[in-house]
């Protein structure tokens, strides 16, 4: 399992390795990361419930959460760059 998120962690970083344009790496770093939670929302609903309407929802509902994620990360480095922390 720890090799999973290890692989997982990499892919959207690989953008970063093999451009110098730190911009375009942002976007398809968030490309990458868009498809593999479709992807693997997907597969998860899909093999424990074997239809695609549930393979669908499954592709959202992990899509959404990684979007929260983001953006509670987001905020929270925000908030420390933007107080008396640092």
């Amino acid at each position: 399992m720890g090799v999973s998120y290890l692989i997982g962690g990499l892919l959207p970083m690989i953008p970063y390795f093999v451009t110098k344009d730190v911009t375009r790496a942002l976007f398809v770093s968030i490309g990458i990361t868009t498809a593999i939670l479709i992807l693997f929302g997907f597969i998860k609903n899909y093999v424990n419930v074997k239809t695609t309407r549930s393979g669908l929802i499954g592709a959202v509902q992990t899509l959404c959460v990684g979007a929260i994620a983001a953006g509670a990360s987001y905020g929270v480095v925000y908030g420390i760059d933007h107080s008396n922390l640092h």
